[in-house]
């Protein structure tokens, strides 16, 4: 098993809201964790963990122990190091100066976004005189639209996404986006998909971990 250390920071001062948050692949900061009677921030590095053997675990009690909210911080940063999806860094080039209005999008369209899985045709590292095409799809929560408003919903959340991407054409062509309801989605359809990776947008209040791809109904 793994151990992860944990520092207090030299200033004791709350860091930005994307290393407290989870949004950041490489550090956490926890900001109040009772320690010994008193509430500490503390930093953790994904890098600095180390593999134990489980026995070690039985020969003492631990001094003390995360609040659920912290804990569950702690395991969905350190889980998205091993479901992290891969795109090639040609095609990460290309589009990267523009996260911020991805993130906006993102944010604008949540209520209605349970996941948005992205598939190139390619993974190979591709020279700028060749388009990188792309296809993406947008799962929305069974209940989150009614029949009578899915055609008006399921258009303008294509147009706003299919908007986006065009922007960067001709170096990223953007196919086609497809907004479907989870009910509809089996395994068969996303599995030549990738999870597009900016799940820390609905992360921002308390709500749960966004469900995996194995989530949705074969």
């Amino acid at each position: 098993m793994e151990v992860l250390r944990a520092r207090i920071p030299d200033d004791h001062q709350g860091s930005g809201k994307a290393i407290s948050s989870g949004r950041n692949p490489r550090a956490l900061r926890l900001s109040q964790v009772p320690v010994q009677g008193r509430d500490i921030p503390l930093d953790l590095v994904v890098h600095d963990r180390w593999a134990i053997p489980r026995a070690l675990l039985a020969e003492e009690r631990p001094a003390d122990s995360l609040p659920d909210a912290e804990r569950r911080l702690v395991a969905e940063w350190l889980a998205k190091r091993y479901i992290r999806a891969a795109f090639p860094t040609a095609f990460d080039y290309r589009w990267r100066g523009k996260s911020k209005g991805w993130r906006k999008l993102l944010k604008k369209y949540s209520p209605l976004i349970q996941g948005v899985y992205l598939r190139l045709h390619t993974l190979r590292e591709l020279p700028n005189d060749r388009p990188y095409r792309c296809h993406l799809l947008l799962a929305v929560p069974e209940n989150a639209v009614g029949p009578d408003q899915w055609l008006d919903t399921s258009e303008a959340l294509e147009d706003a996404f299919t908007t986006f991407w065009d922007q960067f054409r001709p170096a990223i062509k953007c196919e086609a986006v497809e907004a479907l309801t989870t009910d509809l989605i089996t395994l068969a359809d996303i599995e030549r998909y990738q999870r597009f990776d900016a799940d820390w947008v609905s992360f921002e209040d308390e709500t749960a971990v966004t469900p995996l791809a194995t989530d949705f109904r074969a």
